[in-house]
């Protein structure tokens, strides 16, 4: 177990995500441990204060690498004085995700690279500098033929390669820190959750360093932290809680079969894809005007897409993160006009057949 004692003097924890499910997963861990969470809607910070752990998603997965880069870049001069900078990425390595991390760097003014892309707890390792899903590597698995973002490369370095900057692959933590002393970007391996641990106590002091990882990272980092003694809002449960399935991924098809059979409330896009954004778009405006006429006063939702125009829709200008409902899925608070708003957000490759069900007994406070 790592010692908090030896992370005591950090205060700021700022997360630049590139999708709106990232930036909600990546706060439960940290809330759990008693830190105060926000996920910041908009493009820019509205006050320099609390609360200490901040996220944002910078809605640039789908965008081409120059809009990107420019997006991230922005939030990261916003933040480069954080004790520690986080850019966030898939764990499947879907995005552009080298040249959002390239530019996040060279805005953030800190001097080295520090990559650890595993999230151990969902079964993505790391080996060799190339991320595994489920001990396979992830351009041989179902997310290479996924529908709007197919992984096409296993490797990280390749990855960074092709957008010119070399990563240096190490074995363990005690490896990242004797290479970053002789070179300036380093990608860690890691297939347990305490690797990352020990890399999070070698180096979480640094402050000349851009982290950048998926939500196995951010876990890691909030396991390490010492407690706080923040209580947790509190929130009324769902009585009538609905899920929506907006994601294309295979998994997520197979959840919405067994979602459809445990009685709730159910909206989904079709299973052809079609045009997706006006496929969303009418998703988006069944399920709003069901919760703005009261039909339903809570949500689990997969696809980052559809959460974040759900958000919008219902005119959201604060999201809390409570927990975890499993690793990776976060149980959130969101305030609107109309009130509190009890939201569970999932991407699409996460959870097993049976997720929906927690999800809604987390959504009804039952666990």
């Amino acid at each position: 177990m790592p010692d908090a004692q030896h992370l005591a003097g950090i205060r700021q924890i700022r997360v630049i995500a590139d999708d709106f499910t990232s930036a909600t997963d990546a706060l439960p861990a940290f809330a759990q441990r008693g830190w105060r969470t926000c996920v910041v809607l908009g493009e820019r910070l509205a006050s320099p204060e609390l609360p200490e752990v901040w996220s944002t998603d910078t809605d640039s997965r789908t965008l081409d690498d120059a809009s990107a880069g420019g997006r991230v870049a922005a939030w990261a001069r916003q933040w480069r004085d954080a004790d520690i900078l986080v850019k966030q990425f898939d764990s499947t390595l879907r995005g552009p995700l080298a040249c959002e991390v390239l530019a996040a760097w060279r805005a953030s003014g800190r001097g080295k690279l520090l990559v650890a892309p595993a999230f151990p707890a969902a079964g993505r390792t790391t080996v060799n500098g190339e991320v595994w899903v489920d001990g396979v590597p992830v351009a041989e698995t179902d997310f290479s033929r996924d529908p709007q973002l197919p992984v096409r490369v296993s490797s990280v370095p390749g990855l960074f390669a092709a957008a010119g900057q070399r990563l240096h692959v190490a074995r363990d933590a005690t490896e990242a820190i004797s290479l970053l002393d002789r070179v300036n970007a380093v990608v860690v391996d890691a297939s347990t959750e305490v690797d990352l641990e020990k890399l999070i106590v070698a180096a979480g002091q640094r402050r000349d360093l851009l982290w950048a990882g998926s939500t196995g990272l951010l876990r890691a980092l909030a396991v390490a932290l010492p407690d706080r003694q923040q209580v947790a809002p509190a929130w009324k449960g769902a009585q009538f809680p609905g899920i929506v399935v907006g994601s294309f991924n295979p998994r997520s098809r197979a959840q919405l079969r067994h979602a459809e059979a445990c009685g709730a409330l159910v909206w989904a896009t079709p299973d052809e894809r079609g045009a997706s954004a006006a496929l969303t778009a009418d998703l988006v405006d069944r399920v709003c005007d069901a919760v703005l006429a009261g039909r339903c006063d809570g949500l689990a939702v997969t696809g980052g897409e559809t959460a974040k125009h759900i958000a919008r829709r219902l005119q959201a200008f604060e999201i809390v993160v409570l927990r975890e409902v499993q690793p990776g899925i976060p149980l959130c608070l969101m305030r609107t006009p109309e009130g509190e708003f009890p939201l569970v957000t999932k991407a699409g490759g996460f959870g097993d057949d049976d997720v929906f069900k927690r999800c809604l007994k987390s959504l009804e406070g039952a666990i």
